[in-house]
């Protein structure tokens, strides 16, 4: 049962996630980049004000000193800081390389972070079992054959008409 559980969710999150990519296209013929993540990261922290006022009262209270807990602070803004610097740089990116292509180019090009993973873990000096190289293989081709356009082409820029935006979605 924990199997088909998690399997159900990853499955809901890739419909999300694929799903995501129209949307952002779509809001493009609207808005620009910034203007479109503006509004899209708004309404996140709209949604997650509940879950965070939810967490906090069902946290145990811990006794801190007040250096303890100004450290804490500094802890957490500085990692939200630079965590949410990375995710706007990497947000409007996407948003405006969405601009620039169609949206199954987009999917494959993001697609190609299951890559970026165990890469980043050889740096880290964990060890990459054999399994998941074969495994990083297998979706990187797989990307590419859902991405590949009719003479297996999957050029990395080209700059659509919004008639073809619209025919290739």
């Amino acid at each position: 049962m924990k199997q088909f559980r998690g399997a159900l969710l990853l499955t809901i999150t890739a419909l999300i996630w694929g799903t995501a990519f129209v949307a952002q296209s779509l809001g493009m013929d609207h808005l620009g980049p910034f203007a479109f993540n503006g509004v899209r990261n708004f309404i996140a922290a709209l949604a997650l004000l509940p879950v965070l006022l939810f967490m906090q009262r069902k946290a145990p209270k811990k006794t801190q000193t007040d250096e303890e807990r100004k450290q804490s602070r500094k802890t957490l803004w500085v990692g939200g800081v630079l965590c949410g610097s990375a995710l706007a740089v990497a947000s409007n990116l996407q948003q405006f390389g969405i601009s620039f292509t169609t949206v199954g180019k987009a999917g494959f090009l993001t697609a190609l972070y299951i890559v970026i993973v165990p890469i980043l873990g050889l740096f880290l000096k964990k060890r990459v079992p054999a399994t998941v190289w074969v495994s990083v293989v297998i979706a990187a081709a797989g990307t590419y054959l859902l991405s590949v356009q009719e003479g297996f082409t999957c050029l990395l820029y080209t700059s659509p008409s919004p008639r073809d935006r619209t025919r290739s979605r």
